[in-house]
């Protein structure tokens, strides 16, 4: 069973995002963030200057990527400030992004046209210091991390593949094919509390959990042919809340509800 939590019809709808309260989500190109409580009522909207690829938690509000730039957002107050310049090739823009239980937040980039591995992945850490972690991505996204915060999980949309990293005291290290797609894109990823992975497939019409090792181990089918990313909400964490961009068919663009069976983890804060 597939609900519609908003209507609102996103040009590239992303980056869902619970707080325990409210529902957050982009719309990339239509340069907007968006959140809306669980229970009802009013969608609040913040209008970005630009593309909006991702937003995580914030101890106040919330952390953006822009085209170039980090920047803490807050939806209520409805301000938008740069907190970090990204050096990124002009060809590239910045793309989607995660905290991590220690508090940094993790981002990439892509390239706009898709075609060249320009982009990079980046990690901000609380004292705003930015490290670009990796290079020769051409569609910089997730990312995600298992619940013992010891495995990164980075997609790069264009290779259709998921990478599966070490992490130890901020490094990176590693760096196994975890998964691969041959008939669609893997996009955003969601990780539940037994260390599944959510993977939304681009042009795949669907979300396919992936077991620790790898091996599929559910599928689920949407009535979109693009859902964009997942994230686990709702009072108990066990609605599956999807993002998807504007197709053909007619929920194209809105925010989904599903049952996926399982639970997830409440989403860590960037500590800056």
């Amino acid at each position: 069973m597939i609900d519609v939590f908003s209507d609102i019809p996103c040009r590239l709808g992303e980056s869902a995002l619970w707080d325990g309260e409210r529902l957050y989500w982009v719309d990339v190109l239509g340069h907007r963030i968006h959140a809306k409580p669980w229970t009802g009522g009013d969608t609040i909207t913040l209008e970005t200057p630009g593309p909006v690829g991702a937003v995580a938690l914030r101890r106040h509000g919330l952390v953006a990527t822009l085209r170039h730039a980090v920047a803490f957002a807050d939806v209520d107050e409805g301000t938008l400030e740069i907190a970090a310049e990204v050096e990124d090739a002009a060809e590239n823009r910045l793309n989607d992004g995660a905290a991590d239980a220690e508090g940094r937040f993790w981002f990439g980039s892509m390239n706009l046209a898709e075609e060249k591995p320009t982009g990079s992945f980046y990690r901000l850490d609380p004292d705003r210091t930015l490290t670009r972690v990796f290079g020769g991505v051409t569609c910089s996204n997730g990312p995600a991390f298992s619940p013992d915060g010891r495995t990164l999980y980075h997609v790069d949309s264009t290779a259709a593949r998921i990478t599966a990293y070490t992490i130890e005291e901020g490094e990176v290290t590693g760096g196994r094919v975890f998964a691969t797609d041959d008939d669609c894109f893997p996009d955003g990823l969601a990780v539940d509390a037994e260390g599944g992975v959510w993977n939304c497939k681009w042009n795949g019409a669907r979300i396919v959990r992936y077991a620790p090792d790898g091996t599929i181990d559910r599928v689920l089918r949407v009535p979109v042919e693009r859902p964009t990313r997942c994230a686990f909400a709702g009072p108990d964490l066990d609605v599956l809340a999807i993002t998807t961009a504007a197709g053909t068919r007619p929920l194209s663009g809105r925010v989904l509800l599903a049952d996926p069976g399982a639970r997830g983890l409440p989403a860590h804060a960037y500590l800056g």
